[in-house]
Protein backbone atom coordinates (compact mmCIF):
# COMPACT_ATOMS: atom_id res chain seq x y z
CA UNK A 1 0.00 0.00 0.00
CA UNK A 2 1.19 3.60 -0.75
CA UNK A 3 1.76 5.46 1.74
CA UNK A 4 1.64 9.81 1.45
CA UNK A 5 4.18 12.14 1.75
CA UNK A 6 2.71 14.05 3.82
CA UNK A 7 1.84 10.35 6.28
CA UNK A 8 5.79 10.18 5.99
CA UNK A 9 6.50 13.41 7.00
CA UNK A 10 4.20 13.63 10.12
CA UNK A 11 5.79 10.04 11.12
CA UNK A 12 9.19 11.51 10.86
CA UNK A 13 8.72 14.56 12.83
CA UNK A 14 7.15 12.67 15.58
CA UNK A 15 9.66 10.04 15.77
CA UNK A 16 12.29 13.20 15.96
CA UNK A 17 10.26 14.67 18.81
CA UNK A 18 10.34 11.43 20.85
CA UNK A 19 13.98 11.15 20.55
CA UNK A 20 14.44 14.81 21.87
CA UNK A 21 12.52 14.33 24.56
CA UNK A 22 13.68 11.58 25.95
CA UNK A 23 16.93 13.09 25.62
CA UNK A 24 15.95 16.27 27.64
CA UNK A 25 14.36 13.71 30.33
CA UNK A 26 17.79 11.91 30.93
CA UNK A 27 19.67 14.60 30.69
CA UNK A 28 17.34 16.29 33.74
CA UNK A 29 17.04 13.05 35.63
CA UNK A 30 21.05 13.03 35.46
CA UNK A 31 21.25 16.79 36.51
CA UNK A 32 18.52 16.39 39.52
CA UNK A 33 21.08 12.93 40.85
CA UNK A 34 24.09 15.05 40.76
CA UNK A 35 24.90 16.23 44.34
CA UNK A 36 25.03 20.34 44.97
CA UNK A 37 28.39 21.47 44.81
CA UNK A 38 29.92 18.23 43.15
CA UNK A 39 32.59 20.09 41.47
CA UNK A 40 35.58 20.85 43.86
CA UNK A 41 35.93 24.42 45.09
CA UNK A 42 39.72 24.01 44.22
CA UNK A 43 42.31 23.14 41.47
CA UNK A 44 45.97 22.09 42.44
CA UNK A 45 48.18 25.14 44.29
CA UNK A 46 51.62 25.25 44.82
CA UNK A 47 51.69 23.87 48.73
CA UNK A 48 48.75 22.81 50.52
CA UNK A 49 48.93 23.05 54.63
CA UNK A 50 45.54 21.68 55.98
CA UNK A 51 43.82 21.16 58.91
CA UNK A 52 41.17 19.13 59.61
CA UNK A 53 36.83 19.55 60.46
CA UNK A 54 36.43 15.98 61.70
CA UNK A 55 38.33 12.76 62.41
CA UNK A 56 37.77 11.47 59.04
CA UNK A 57 38.33 14.89 56.86
CA UNK A 58 41.30 14.37 53.89
CA UNK A 59 41.14 17.70 53.09
CA UNK A 60 39.19 17.99 49.96
CA UNK A 61 37.20 21.11 49.21
CA UNK A 62 34.64 21.44 49.78
CA UNK A 63 33.96 19.46 53.04
CA UNK A 64 30.08 18.60 54.05
CA UNK A 65 30.89 16.26 57.10
CA UNK A 66 29.36 17.33 60.04
CA UNK A 67 29.14 18.77 63.04
CA UNK A 68 31.77 21.46 61.31
CA UNK A 69 32.17 23.67 64.04
CA UNK A 70 34.28 21.20 66.44
CA UNK A 71 37.26 20.52 64.70
CA UNK A 72 39.82 18.06 66.23
CA UNK A 73 42.79 19.92 64.99
CA UNK A 74 41.77 22.82 66.71
CA UNK A 75 41.97 23.16 70.80
CA UNK A 76 42.06 25.37 73.81
CA UNK A 77 44.40 23.10 76.34
CA UNK A 78 45.47 24.26 80.17
CA UNK A 79 49.50 23.82 78.95
CA UNK A 80 51.44 24.81 76.77
CA UNK A 81 52.18 20.56 76.40
CA UNK A 82 48.45 19.68 75.13
CA UNK A 83 45.23 18.17 75.72
CA UNK A 84 43.52 14.86 74.88
CA UNK A 85 41.06 17.38 74.06
CA UNK A 86 39.34 20.59 73.86
CA UNK A 87 38.75 21.86 78.01
CA UNK A 88 36.44 25.23 78.58
CA UNK A 89 39.21 28.37 78.77
CA UNK A 90 39.30 29.90 81.54
CA UNK A 91 38.81 34.17 81.90
CA UNK A 92 41.34 36.01 83.48
CA UNK A 93 43.89 32.65 82.91
CA UNK A 94 46.60 31.48 80.51
CA UNK A 95 44.81 29.27 78.40
CA UNK A 96 46.69 27.88 75.14
CA UNK A 97 45.58 27.33 71.80
CA UNK A 98 47.15 24.20 70.12
CA UNK A 99 46.36 23.62 66.40
CA UNK A 100 47.65 20.64 64.64
CA UNK A 101 48.69 21.64 61.08
CA UNK A 102 49.02 18.78 58.17
CA UNK A 103 51.20 18.91 55.44
CA UNK A 104 51.18 17.77 52.51
CA UNK A 105 47.21 18.12 51.83
CA UNK A 106 45.77 16.84 48.04
CA UNK A 107 46.14 19.77 46.49
CA UNK A 108 49.83 20.43 46.55
CA UNK A 109 52.76 19.70 48.40
CA UNK A 110 56.62 20.81 49.82
CA UNK A 111 57.44 23.18 52.76
CA UNK A 112 55.36 26.21 52.99
CA UNK A 113 55.97 29.72 55.04
CA UNK A 114 53.26 31.62 56.31
CA UNK A 115 51.03 33.16 58.74
CA UNK A 116 48.57 31.20 61.34
CA UNK A 117 45.62 33.61 62.49
CA UNK A 118 43.06 33.21 64.90
CA UNK A 119 39.70 34.92 65.78
CA UNK A 120 37.03 34.67 68.01
CA UNK A 121 33.59 35.84 68.10
CA UNK A 122 31.90 37.19 70.94
CA UNK A 123 29.73 35.34 73.59
CA UNK A 124 26.27 34.99 72.35
CA UNK A 125 27.14 37.38 69.40
CA UNK A 126 26.75 36.90 65.76
CA UNK A 127 29.30 34.94 63.21
CA UNK A 128 28.92 37.22 60.41
CA UNK A 129 32.26 37.04 58.66
CA UNK A 130 34.37 39.35 59.30
CA UNK A 131 33.10 42.48 60.82
CA UNK A 132 31.20 39.75 64.03
CA UNK A 133 34.64 38.34 64.39
CA UNK A 134 37.89 39.76 66.79
CA UNK A 135 41.37 38.99 66.24
CA UNK A 136 42.71 36.96 68.57
CA UNK A 137 47.14 36.48 67.59
CA UNK A 138 48.84 35.15 64.84
CA UNK A 139 52.43 33.60 64.53
CA UNK A 140 54.84 33.34 61.09
CA UNK A 141 56.39 29.99 60.77
CA UNK A 142 57.57 27.44 58.23
CA UNK A 143 55.69 24.26 57.82
CA UNK A 144 57.95 20.86 56.63
CA UNK A 145 56.19 17.93 55.41
CA UNK A 146 54.65 15.87 58.40
CA UNK A 147 52.23 16.99 61.12
CA UNK A 148 53.53 20.26 62.96
CA UNK A 149 51.79 21.41 66.18
CA UNK A 150 51.72 24.64 67.38
CA UNK A 151 50.46 25.97 70.75
CA UNK A 152 49.74 30.10 71.66
CA UNK A 153 49.35 31.29 74.86
CA UNK A 154 45.95 33.25 75.45
CA UNK A 155 45.14 35.17 78.56
CA UNK A 156 42.38 37.69 76.66
CA UNK A 157 39.33 35.06 76.95
CA UNK A 158 35.78 36.77 76.70
CA UNK A 159 32.92 35.78 79.17
CA UNK A 160 32.25 33.25 80.79
CA UNK A 161 29.72 32.69 78.29
CA UNK A 162 29.47 30.50 75.00
CA UNK A 163 31.22 31.85 71.44
CA UNK A 164 33.63 30.40 68.65
CA UNK A 165 37.68 29.85 67.64
CA UNK A 166 38.19 30.00 64.20
CA UNK A 167 42.10 29.24 62.74
CA UNK A 168 42.93 30.65 59.57
CA UNK A 169 46.08 29.03 57.40
CA UNK A 170 47.19 31.69 54.89
CA UNK A 171 50.64 31.72 52.37
CA UNK A 172 51.11 33.01 49.22
CA UNK A 173 51.66 29.53 47.63
CA UNK A 174 48.59 28.11 49.49
CA UNK A 175 46.10 31.10 49.63
CA UNK A 176 42.15 30.91 50.01
CA UNK A 177 39.30 31.29 48.26
CA UNK A 178 37.37 33.80 48.22
CA UNK A 179 35.57 34.45 51.89
CA UNK A 180 31.58 35.34 52.91
CA UNK A 181 30.23 36.52 55.03
CA UNK A 182 28.80 32.60 56.06
CA UNK A 183 31.22 31.11 58.47
CA UNK A 184 29.99 27.67 57.70
CA UNK A 185 30.89 28.55 53.90
CA UNK A 186 34.29 29.32 54.18
CA UNK A 187 35.26 26.53 56.70
CA UNK A 188 33.76 23.98 54.33
CA UNK A 189 35.42 25.66 51.34
CA UNK A 190 38.78 26.12 52.95
CA UNK A 191 40.88 23.39 54.17
CA UNK A 192 42.77 26.19 56.01
CA UNK A 193 40.16 27.02 58.06
CA UNK A 194 39.21 25.49 61.13
CA UNK A 195 36.18 26.34 63.97
CA UNK A 196 36.06 25.41 67.09
CA UNK A 197 32.96 26.35 69.70
CA UNK A 198 34.06 27.28 73.31
CA UNK A 199 32.66 27.71 76.11
CA UNK A 200 34.08 30.15 78.69
CA UNK A 201 34.34 30.14 82.29
CA UNK A 202 35.13 32.30 85.10
CA UNK A 203 38.12 31.49 88.10
CA UNK A 204 36.49 31.06 91.37
CA UNK A 205 36.54 34.15 93.78
CA UNK A 206 38.90 33.86 97.03
CA UNK A 207 41.94 32.30 95.71
CA UNK A 208 40.61 28.78 94.48
CA UNK A 209 41.36 26.29 91.81
CA UNK A 210 38.24 25.67 90.52
CA UNK A 211 36.15 26.54 88.12
CA UNK A 212 32.76 28.20 88.43
CA UNK A 213 30.70 28.05 84.80
CA UNK A 214 27.88 30.49 83.49
CA UNK A 215 24.18 29.85 84.04
CA UNK A 216 22.78 27.71 81.15
CA UNK A 217 22.11 29.22 78.07
CA UNK A 218 20.00 28.14 74.68
CA UNK A 219 22.36 26.28 72.86
CA UNK A 220 23.75 28.09 69.23
CA UNK A 221 22.40 26.46 66.58
CA UNK A 222 24.32 26.86 63.39
CA UNK A 223 22.96 27.60 59.83
CA UNK A 224 24.05 28.34 56.43
CA UNK A 225 22.96 31.15 55.00
CA UNK A 226 21.07 31.23 51.73
CA UNK A 227 22.69 33.47 49.37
Amino acid sequence: MAISGSRVRRAATALLTGVALAGLLGATATAAAAPPDATPDRLMTVTDVWMRDLVSDAGLQPHWGSPIWASPDLKVCPTAAGCASSVPPVVGGTNHIITTLRNPGPYGEGTDSGTLMFYRSSPGGSLVWPTAWTFVTSVSLTVPPGVTTVSVPWTAVPGPGHFSLIAVWQSPTDPLLPLTPDIQTNVRRNNNIVWRDLASVALLTGGGLGVKRPPATTAAVHTTSVR
